[in-house]
């Protein structure tokens, strides 16, 4: 038994969980540095070759691309596997193998010779055959016993033969319930030119597997989806054959400044365009300069497609709502930023916990709504610390869902840790790069620590990964006070502007105008934007400036000297009680 403490344990059965000789939860932040793990715990002596593994997991990729990606991961992967006086994975020259002497594997194990969970439930890697077709291999392996014995013994399974699945048979039907599915067609080549195939294919996929990491939209497997055309096929069949509710074609064309995208989100239910966009791409076709506009581009479709099932869910009339229909129907609430639709909204999301009391989805939206209830109460350190404890429990549930990072990073701040709110952003910003709010939230740090020209980047980024989000008066705003800390006034006021356009209530944002507008020196139009903060905000106080969460208490007192020069308080805001 002493032995077995001192083994890692490797959980393949249900969710992928690694745990490290002491018990300690190793966490993997690559999915495919998950996959790669598990592909050699199950193969025999734990060993795979590199060609092998850039086949499966890089096999979109030209070969040098493929063999640096492959590079990456081994680093990551031994920094976090190989802590003991024992290498765990050995990296060698062609091959690459881990020590199954060193690991208990549940998936090897004689109490599972009949598997009673699925194999890596809930897992894929979108876009990559090989991977799928091995997946499918093993879960088909694992719900039956070996046919041999020595199951305990470290060697990997005898894998046979799966045969390819039949499209036409829609193999993807279970799975998604009422989630709302997007698949992905292969971009269509209208410009003569055979060169660009590889640029269709390729902006294609990089949308599938950026996509896939948004955690609460599903999106359909490249070995599905690719078997359909850009414009062929009638977005309803899609729909039906794939089990997809949003379908989105895109089409390479000629035009006299260059290569145009253009792209098209259809409903595969009614078969109606939801939204459609162009983009023209740059001379350079490298991959550094084409991520920037699949970053966007996922912003945006996160955005749409986010809108499309609030409206869907807001319109459903039955009595007796579904799991997915309270969490659309709460997040309806939620973004009209109101306190009643708050109180609305956390009463769905409480209602989708108790059907679900697991759900990532659920305990994320909950924290949400936590959260814009203290920013708008100004809540306690107590009441944050609850929320803190709540975005935890939803990295638990989902450790690669970026928006449970981002809000437990959001409590940190609030609570004046700007180092460790600053790598909970970058986490999320690393596990899901066109998280627009992790950007702002990272920004909006950067200011609160009193670096406002470091805030500028991050907060643009944000207005361009999703132009049109209901929460673009924060990230404007935030960009008002970057340039007010700078002391750069006239833009100051402009984005402040900016901001009170897409929400007139914005306290915060009016608080700065004013501020930068006794810098420009113009207080008559200082008192009529005091006059419009009495308006939209009657309770107003310098209790609300005092809550802000900057590290340097300097900032408070220059926000509330500036209201209190246009109404000649010169009273400094009371220190919050911490």
């Amino acid at each position: 038994m002493a032995a077995l403490s001192r083994k890692f344990a490797l959980n393949l059965m249900g969710s992928f969980r690694l745990l490290g000789p002491e018990g300690e939860r190793i966490d993997i932040a690559s999915r495919k540095g998950m996959a790669m793990v598990a592909m050699l715990a199950l193969a025999e002596g734990g060993e795979r070759t590199r060609g092998w593994l850039q086949e499966k997991l890089w096999g979109q990729r030209d070969r040098p691309q493929a063999q640096g990606s492959l590079r990456r991961e081994l680093t990551h992967l031994r920094d976090h596997l190989n802590t003991g006086p024992k290498p765990l994975l050995i990296c060698e020259r062609q091959t690459v193998r881990l020590d199954l002497s060193q690991i208990d594997i549940d998936a090897l194990l004689p109490k599972h010779g009949v598997a009673t969970g699925d194999f890596l439930e809930g897992f894929d890697i979108a876009g990559e055959e090989g991977f799928e077709d091995w997946l499918r291999e093993q879960r088909s392996l694992l719900v039956r016993p070996p046919a041999r014995s020595g199951v305990g013994s470290g060697a990997g399974p005898t894998l046979a033969a799966v045969p390819m699945p039949d499209v036409e048979a829609a193999p993807l039907a279970t799975g998604f319930v009422d989630r709302p599915a997007l698949a992905i067609l292969p971009f269509a080549n209208l410009t003569e030119d055979e060169t660009h195939d590889y640029l269709c294919e390729g902006l294609s996929e990089d949308l599938i597997d950026r996509l896939s990491r948004l955690r609460w939209l599903p999106v359909i497997a490249r070995s599905s989806s690719f078997a359909f055309a850009s414009g062929r096929v009638d977005p309803r069949v899609i729909g039906q054959k794939l089990h997809a509710k949003y379908v989105l074609e895109g089409r390479l064309k000629r035009k006299k400044d260059g290569p145009v995208i253009a792209l098209s989100l259809s409903d595969a239910t009614s078969g109606y365009s939801l939204w459609s966009h162009r983009v023209p791409l740059p001379p350079d076709r490298s991959q550094d300069a084409l991520d920037p506009i699949v970053a966007e581009l996922v912003g945006v479709l996160d955005a749409q497609i986010d809108y499309a099932e609030q409206v869907r869910a807001r319109g459903n009339r039955q009595n007796r709502l579904e799991f997915n229909d309270l969490i659309w129907r709460g997040r309806w609430h939620l973004n009209r930023l109101t306190r009643a639709d708050s109180a609305m909204a956390q009463q769905l999301f409480e209602q989708a916990l108790e059907l679900e009391p697991e759900s990532p989805e659920a305990i994320i939206q909950q924290t949400f709504c936590l959260g814009w209830s203290l920013w708008a109460r100004r809540g306690s350190d107590a009441e944050v610390a609850e929320m803190r404890q709540l975005a935890h429990r939803a990295i638990v549930a989902d450790p690669d869902d970026g928006r449970g990072h981002m809000l437990a990073g959001i409590a940190e701040m609030w609570l004046r840790q700007p180092g460790r709110a600053r790598t909970l952003f970058e986490r999320a910003i690393a596990l899901n790069p066109s998280l627009c709010q992790a950007h702002a939230e990272l920004g909006c740090h950067y200011n609160l620590v009193g670096k406002p020209a470091q805030a500028i980047a991050p907060l643009r980024l944000a207005q361009r990964l999703s132009p049109n989000d209901v929460h673009s008066f924060f990230f404007i705003g935030e960009l008002a006070l970057s340039h007010w800390m700078l002391g750069k006034w006239a833009e100051a006021i402009d984005h402040a502007d900016q901001s009170l356009v897409r929400r007139p209530a914005y306290w915060y944002a009016l608080v700065i105008k004013i501020n930068a507008l006794v810098g420009s020196g113009d207080l008559e139009a200082a008192r009529r934007a005091h006059d419009e903060l009495l308006t939209v905000t009657p309770d107003f106080t310098p209790a609300f400036i005092d809550w802000t969460p900057f590290i340097d208490r300097a900032w408070n007192r220059r926000l509330a000297e500036g209201v209190a020069a246009v109404t000649g308080e010169n009273k400094p805001a009371s220190r919050r009680r911490r």
